[in-house]
Formats: structure tokens, C-alpha cells, sequence
């Protein structure tokens, strides 16, 4: 057993030393250096793959990337020994072991093949970057020429005729190829077992597509129609008619298919043929239920939107027809490839669906056809029929655009322009509904989707928009890519830019990945979970069964929190690629920033820190700032909130906490001392009144022994002998009820004794003038004096 320990420890000690071969990397470069001169070269000729030139650069980029990674791993560490080694000594100086020299001399020849194999791998990728450019431009060139090619218009008679001429070869050579199928599927032994397997698999298509389907789709509308057609049920019942229309006819066609190319009747050449119509099959499936599913011809209540009952089948009729148009064209295309059509017979195809769609497209953009039910108008907004009247101007403009385009001869353009406006239009309604089903598949976990109102609390609102954004988020970004190649793009050049995406990118000297960020917020978010639950298990497990206060208890889950924090950031910074010691940089950036704008935002930052260090102030405390009183309810980094006592919330910065006098009643305890003022009549007796105040308060359960009452005679008033009874109570925060209940006693006591609680008496004189002819005066002018104490002087 030993001796294996000693064996894995050496293995790994040696593979931790073991040095890239320089030789093999070496040649990998030189390797790639001619194989990109061979793409060179062959971008100079004609009938270039640019698509495939692409993918084998990528494919030299990938391998050159990873075999250098080691070298570029490896020239830090040689660096690192070089340091720790140090510099040659100087002629004058003692000399160093032979072996330090050595090594370093090795050091150093590492150090200088690894620097030029990384150099040499840099310019490799540079003429790669250039490869790709390149290419970019010639396949940008060829579509511009492609697309933007004018010929002949369609309209011109010979045209017709050219193209008449090229079907009638190409129907009888589709002619030959059928017979020349049928005869070799004769000559095939299995035959009788094809046809009846063929045979039994039409059966099965026609039973799905006609008894099958209708059965679901009723069993489906019946069940939805018996609940009520509200606006959170619309779209789910969409959904549930598409599924039920399109998922038996979709199971149908796939058992032809697949039992087509089971038994060979597909040749190896119409496969690309058989494969768009199967596909396009599939295309009008989808389209007959999702456009059943949404207008909804029969329930006029289930329709997503609110149209009248004439025009909903209109608009599902125009929709399969656009939907045939396209697919009848990607079968076609097909075909006329297979089966040698001429150009003229190319252009005149699609010319002809050209026209097709954009006179669809004039009829669905008709204003008649878009009318709203009165009863169901208020569901759609002033602003989005706007936009909708905007979207129909537009589309009858592009569509009188792509006839004008092709009748002038631009037949290349206009068909590009015409089925990519209707692919790219369907998709986003399909990405649309899709959105919708989640979204409202979301809120069937509400209790309240039952209800056409919804009285959600303003935190339910705001997790549901959260989620609808999110929902949004991962629509678009997986919306795009087929959109992307809808309009032309290469399969090979999307998965390259998600690739890129996801696994990095180079902008200037900073890369930036996808996974490396998502990775980097999972960690932190995941470090911020954990470190929420810390402070839910501290404050609901382990506090309780301890003896600290309420204060401690904060600052205790305060500090945690913001360690978690720490961490956390620091985690997410790592896992992103960044590195930590550029923090002084960033740090020294907000050095000036502070000294210029955040220092009151340090100075609440630091001050917040010594609050929950220091603490004195905490959590639950009574205290009196310049900027109100109140109790404590939070510490937060930047300030403190306090509660008065009518309810009202005072948010202080930490600062004034730590500069200004606060006034703490529960800093150290919670026993505080009340005052109650009293006066009585000059007729009483001092020792009597004293007596009665020390009594009241004695036998009150909330005043401590010690320190014991006092009751003290504070002065001779204009109307009465003034006392103080200043007593201690067990918690300052009864002081209100203490005060009350002490006044109660003592007033019942007086009552008992005979003593008397005087009130202010003022006399009023007013002076009548003598002289009976001066004229009136306002009210209140003959007072000599005020409402004040004593006799006014006498006139």
C-alpha cells in the first residue's frame, strides 16, 4: 500500500513539472500557418464553398487556441521562478551556485521558445480574423448580386412561353423518374410488403387525421366552452385547440414517412423533395390549428382576438393560403432542381408566388376585416389599435412595393422579400403564442386566475412581472436564431456566434462569456441565498436560546449579511475572469470620486459601521435626535429609520447619529425616571401633599424601591405651592401609562384629603372714558392692560 502512495505522489509530482513539448507545438503552428495559405489561395478561384471555408477556419482556430493555452499558462509560471530566482549577479559581485545559474539559464530558454510560440499563434490568429473577414465580403457580394439581379419582367410574353416550354420537359423527365421508381420498386422482392405496410400506414393516417382528430377537438372545445371565456383563458384554449387539431394529423403523416424510407421508395434523390413536402405538411397542420385555435371560427367568446364572427373565417382562409403558397414554393424549388428546370421556368415560379402573397397580404391588411366586437372593445387599448392601424398601412405598402419590384424585373428581390416577410411574420406569432401559453400557464398558480379581476398585493404583482420578463428574455434569444437563418444566415455561422456567446469573445483586450457571467450571477445569487437563510436560521434557531437583547441580536445578522456580501462579490468576481488586484485600481478611482462627491455617502458608510461595532444606538432603542424621537427599527449602511410614536417613519443619516448629541433612554437599561408636577392650594400643608405624592407612588407595582421616590418642593407660584414627584420605573417605555395611572392616584388621594388644586384667576378692568362725546373705539382699544396677573392701573 505504501509503495502505491509513493507511486501516485511521484506521478502527480511529475505531471505537475512536465513541460509543454515546444517541438510538437511548434509544428502545429507551422501546420496551421500552410493551411491558411492554402485558404488564401483558394479564396483568389471560382465556385467557392465560403460556407465550408468558414467552418474550417473555425475548426483551425479552435486547435490552434487549444494547443497554445498550455504555453500561455505556463509562461506566468517560468516568470514567477525567474523573479524568485532573480536577476544575473554583476561582474563585481560574489558569484551565484552553478545551479541557480543553470537553471536560470534553462528558465530562460523556456521562457523564449514558449514567447515565440504564443507570438507566432497570435498571428496566426490575426490572418485567420483577416481569412474571416474576407470571406464576409465575398458572401455579402454574392447575395447583394444574387438578391439585386434584374432580369426580363414576368409579365413579358416570351417569358411565358420559354417557361411553359421548360415545364413540359421537366413534368415528362418527373414522369420518367416515377416509372423508373415504379419499375425498380417491382423488380424489389418486398414489394407486396411494402405496399401493405404502406397500405396500413395510410389507413392509420386517415383514421388519425379524420375520426382522431375531430374526436379530440371536440372533447377539447367541449371542455373549454364550459367555463367561462375569460381574457386569462383565451390563449390556453388556443393552445389546447392547435394541440388537438395538428398532434393526430402530425402522428399520421410521420408513420407514411417514416414507413416510405423504411422499405427504400424514397430515392436517394428526391430525399431533399420528399423532405420539404413532409416538412411543409407539418407547416399547414400548425398553421389550420393555431389559426383555428386563435379565431376560433365556431366560439366566437374563445377567440385571443376580439373579431366579428363574418371575418374570422375570411382571415383563416387567407392565412392557409399564404401557408400553401409557401409551402407549395419550397416543394417546388425542390422539385425544379431535381427534375432540370429552366431559369425562365425558376423565374416565372416565383414571380407567381410573389404575386400570390403580396395579394394576400393586401387582403389581410383590409381595415373591414379587422373589426372589434362592441362588447369585447374595451379589452383593446386606444394606443394598440394605433399601432395596428400603423402595421396595416404598412403592409399594404410593402405589399404594392414587392408587385411593383417584380413586375419591373427585380423577381429575386421581391421573392426573397415576400416569403422571408411571411416566414419571419410567422414565426413571431408563433413565438407570440408561445409567450402568451407561458405566461398564463404562470399564473394558474394564482388563486385568483378564476377571477376576470385580480386583487393581487403589490409583491405578487411585481414576482409575476419578473417572471414575464424573464419569459420575454428567453423568447427573443431563442427566437433569434431562426430568424437569423430565415433571412439568410448559415447554420454554421449561428452556432459560431452562440459558441462565441456563450464560451467567450474578444473586444480589444477584455473577453467576454456568456457562461462565465451566468455562472459568475448563479454563484453570487446562490452565496446570497445562503447567506439570507443564516440570518433566518440565526434570528428564528439559535438567537432564542440565547440571552442576548434585540440590539446585539441586529448587529449580529447585520454582520453576517454583509459578509455574505463580501463573499459573495468577491466569488462572482473571480468566477468571472477578473482579476482582483486591478481592485486597487478601481479602488483608487473612488478615492478621487470621494473626494470630490461621496463623502457623505463614506461618511454614512463608516458611521453605520461604528453603530453596529460601537453600539450606541441599537435596534429597539428609545431615542431624541435634533430630527425627531422615536424607537429604532433598522441599521442600514447608509442610515438609521425611526419609528415615532405617531407611526411615522424618520430616516437619519448615520452621520448625525455619530456627530450630534442623541439623547439614549435604553442605552445600558431600560430604567428610567418620570416627573409629575403638581401644585396645590396655599391653604394646604407642604408635609401633607409630600406624604400623599410618596404614597401614590409606593404603592404603584412599576416604581423601584430603589431608587426610592422623591418628592420635591420646587417653588412658591403666582397661584400655588409647586411640587415634583420624581420616581423610577422598571421600563422607560410604560412611562406614559406609569405617568397616567400615577396622576389618577394622586388625584383621588388630594380628593380624599381635602386638597385643593388651585387654577389661575386674573381679574379684567376696563376703562370707561368720561367724555361722552369721543367718538366710539374698536373693541378691545380701552383694555389698560392685557389678560394679565393682578389689578390694571387705575385711569
Amino acid at each position: 500500500m505504501r509503495i502505491w502512495i509513493v507511486f501516485i505522489v511521484a506521478l502527480l509530482a511529475a505531471s505537475a513539472h512536465a513541460q509543454p513539448d515546444v517541438q510538437t507545438l511548434q509544428e502545429g503552428v507551422e501546420a496551421r500557418q500552410a493551411a491558411l495559405a492554402d485558404i488564401a489561395e483558394a479564396l483568389g478561384g471560382d465556385e467557392l464553398d465560403l460556407v465550408a471555408l468558414g467552418e474550417e477556419l473555425r475548426r483551425i482556430r479552435r486547435r490552434g487556441e487549444t494547443e497554445i493555452a498550455a504555453p500561455r499558462d505556463r509562461k506566468p509560471e517560468i516568470e514567477a521562478d525567474l523573479e524568485r530566482i532573480g536577476p544575473a549577479p554583476e561582474p563585481e559581485a560574489p558569484p551565484e551556485a552553478p545551479e541557480i545559474s543553470e537553471e536560470r539559464a534553462r528558465l530562460l530558454g523556456e521562457l523564449s521558445d514558449i514567447d515565440a510560440l504564443i507570438r507566432q499563434s497570435d498571428l496566426n490568429l490575426a490572418e485567420i480574423a483577416r481569412l474571416f473577414d474576407d470571406i464576409a465580403v465575398l458572401r455579402r457580394d454574392a447575395f447583394y448580386d444574387r438578391i439585386l439581379a434584374r432580369g426580363p419582367s414576368p409579365l413579358w410574353p416570351p417569358r411565358w412561353a420559354a417557361a411553359t416550354a421548360s415545364l413540359s420537359a421537366s413534368a415528362g423527365r418527373a414522369a420518367e423518374a416515377v416509372g423508373a421508381w415504379r419499375n425498380a420498386l417491382r423488380d424489389d422482392a418486398r414489394v407486396r410488403q411494402a405496399y401493405g405496410a404502406l397500405a396500413f400506414a395510410s389507413v392509420f393516417a386517415l383514421v388519425m387525421f379524420w375520426p382522431v382528430r375531430s374526436l379530440i377537438n371536440q372533447n377539447a372545445t367541449r371542455r373549454i366552452e364550459r367555463m367561462t371565456p375569460l381574457r386569462s383563458r383565451r390563449v390556453l384554449a388556443a393552445g389546447m385547440r392547435t394541440a388537438a387539431r395538428a398532434v393526430p394529423s402530425l402522428l399520421g403523416g410521420f408513420v407514411i414517412y417514416e414507413t416510405l424510407r423504411a422499405y427504400g421508395a424514397i430515392p436517394e434523390s428526391a430525399v431533399s423533395l420528399a423532405r420539404a413536402i413532409w416538412f411543409g405538411f407539418v407547416a399547414l397542420l400548425v398553421v389550420d390549428g393555431a389559426a383555428t385555435g386563435v379565431f376560433s371560427p365556431k366560439s366566437a367568446e374563445w377567440r385571443v382576438l376580439p373579431l366579428e364572427s363574418r371575418e374570422a373565417p375570411v382571415i383563416r382562409v387567407l392565412l392557409m393560403l399564404a401557408a400553401f403558397l409557401l409551402v407549395a414554393d419550397a416543394a417546388l424549388v425542390r422539385a425544379g432542381v431535381l427534375f432540370g428546370a429552366s431559369e425562365e421556368l425558376a423565374s416565372q415560379h416565383s414571380a407567381l408566388v410573389t404575386f400570390g402573397l403580396a395579394f394576400i397580404l393586401l387582403g389581410l391588411c383590409r381595415k373591414s376585416l379587422w373589426r372589434i366586437k362592441e362588447s369585447r372593445a374595451k379589452e383593446i387599448r386606444d394606443a394598440t389599435k394605433k399601432s395596428w392601424g400603423r402595421l396595416r398601412r404598412l403592409g399594404q405598402l410593402a405589399a404594392i412595393a414587392l408587385i411593383l419590384a417584380t413586375a419591373a424585373g427585380y423577381v429575386a428581390l421581391g421573392h426573397y422579400a415576400a416569403t422571408r416577410l411571411y416566414a419571419v411574420t410567422g414565426l413571431a406569432a408563433v413565438a407570440w403564442f408561445v409567450r402568451a401559453l407561458l405566461r398564463e400557464a404562470v399564473r394558474l398558480v394564482d388563486r385568483r386566475f378564476t377571477s376576470e379581476t385580480s386583487d393581487a398585493d403589490e409583491g405578487e404583482r411585481l414576482m409575476f412581472f419578473w417572471i414575464g420578463a424573464a419569459i420575454d428574455l428567453a423568447t427573443l434569444l431563442l427566437i433569434a436564431p431562426p430568424i437569423l437563418i430565415i433571412l439568410g444566415a448559415d447554420w454554421a455561422d449561428i452556432r459560431a456566434l452562440i459558441q462565441n456567446a456563450l464560451f467567450g469573445f474578444q473586444i480589444g483586450p477584455i473577453r467576454i462569456s456568456l457562461a462565465q457571467i451566468f455562472s459568475a450571477f448563479t454563484a453570487f445569487v446562490a452565496l446570497l441565498t445562503l447567506t439570507r437563510f443564516t440570518q433566518r436560521q440565526m434570528e428564528h434557531t439559535l438567537f432564542p436560546r440565547t440571552r442576548l437583547d434585540i440590539g446585539v441580536r441586529n448587529s449580529f445578522k447585520t454582520l453576517v449579511g454583509y459578509v455574505g456580501l463580501i463573499i459573495a462579490f468577491l466569488v462572482g468576481v473571480s468566477m468571472m475572469g477578473l482579476d482582483l488586484s486591478n481592485l486597487a485600481i478601481i479602488a483608487g478611482a473612488l478615492s478621487v470620486g470621494i473626494g470630490f462627491g461621496l463623502q457623505s455617502i463614506v461618511n454614512n458608510f463608516v458611521s453605520g459601521l461604528i453603530l453596529l461595532f460601537e453600539r450606541p444606538i441599537k435596534v429597539g432603542d428609545w431615542i431624541v435626535t435634533s430630527s425627531g424621537e422615536g424607537l429604532v427599527k433598522r441599521i442600514s449602511v447608509r442610515s438609521t429609520e425611526i419609528e415615532t410614536f405617531d407611526r411615522s417613519s424618520i430616516i437619519v443619516p448615520n452621520s448625525e447619529l455619530i456627530s450630534a448629541a442623541v439623547t439614549n433612554w435604553t442605552h445600558k437599561d431600560k430604567v428610567g425616571r418620570v416627573i409629575i408636577a403638581v401644585g396645590v392650594s396655599y391653604d394646604d400643608d407642604p408635609q401633607t401633599v409630600i406624604d400623599i405624592l410618596q404614597g401614590a407612588a409606593k404603592e404603584h407595582p412599576a416604581v423601584l424601591d430603589y431608587p426610592a421616590p422623591f418628592v420635591y418642593f420646587d417653588d412658591f407660584g403666582d397661584n400655588a405651592l409647586s411640587f415634583q414627584l420624581r420616581a423610577y420605573v422598571r421600563d422607560i417605555n410604560s412611562s406614559l401609562s406609569v405617568r397616567t395611572q400615577l396622576r389618577v392616584a394622586i388625584f383621588n388621594a388630594f380628593k380624599a384629603a381635602g386638597v385643593s388644586i388651585p387654577f389661575p384667576q386674573r381679574d379684567i378692568h376696563i376703562h370707561q372714558p368720561a367724555d361722552k362725546t369721543t367718538p366710539p373705539r374698536t373693541p378691545g382699544a380701552d383694555l389698560d392692560t392685557p389678560l394679565g396677573d393682578g389689578a390694571a392701573s387705575a385711569p
